[in-house]
């Protein structure tokens, strides 16, 4: 894959060359990057690919302290970019600036209740990996092999609730879980209380689950971050 030379794209892009791609899921992958010597993040914070002129953004799941970068990935059927990381070679060589974004962890007295769907669970790994622990997770997919990193999250979460809103599946495994969506157990099943909301997705669940919390959590704090 050729890429259009950092000084064209972007005066401060870094280089980094893709090492490892595993699947995920039929839907999902992750991606190990090199990490230039240079580059520092705290957890939360993502990296902005640069390919000619498309530019995508992506939480990094990595801990701030890991040898090396990696991604969770969306395998869309007309990404802009995601096609690009689908179809890469061990050796490809991207551009990239960053880090980027403040939806990181602040410690609080307030309990914590992380909300994402799909793969953008990714900076909740990072902070996971990073330490933080006793929270609430909740994470909205469709099918039970969409919940990506589910030991890692069982193991760091006070409660970790998997929002299943696909077809139903009848699994001992899936005892432990939600039949709805992340809004739904939110409206339902959360207690009352103040709390720290982290709200990582698309815009449409941010907006419900912000409205939702203005109406059942009143003087909580939320922090978000949209993804598309």
């Amino acid at each position: 894959m050729k890429s259009q030379s950092p000084e064209k794209s972007a005066p401060n892009a870094l280089t980094a060359v893709l090492v490892n791609r595993s699947p995920l899921s039929e839907t999902a992958f992750e991606i190990e990057l090199t990490r230039p010597p240079s580059f520092e993040f705290t957890a939360g914070q993502s990296i902005r690919f640069i390919h000619k002129a498309i530019e995508r953004d992506y939480s990094l799941i990595s801990a701030p302290g890991d040898p090396t970068l990696a991604l969770c990935v969306r395998n869309m059927e007309r990404g802009r970019f995601s096609s690009i990381l689908t179809s890469a070679g061990v050796g490809a060589q991207f551009y990239f600036t960053g880090p980027h974004g403040y939806f990181t962890f602040r410690l609080s007295l307030r309990p914590a209740v992380f909300v994402a769907t799909g793969t953008d669970i990714a900076p909740f790994v990072s902070m996971c990996r990073s330490g933080a622990t006793g929270f609430t997770l909740l994470h909205g997919v469709r099918l039970p092999s969409d919940l990506y990193y589910q030991p890692l999250f069982r193991v760091a979460a006070q409660l970790y609730m998997p929002c299943l809103s696909g077809a139903p599946i009848e699994s001992p495994k899936l005892a432990h879980t939600f039949r709805g969506t992340v809004t739904e157990y939110l409206e339902r099943l959360l207690p009352s209380g103040l709390y720290d909301f982290y709200l990582c997705g698309r815009r449409e669940m941010i907006q419900d689950v912000t409205l939702l919390v203005d109406e059942r959590f009143p003087g909580s704090f939320v922090y978000t971050e949209v993804f598309y």
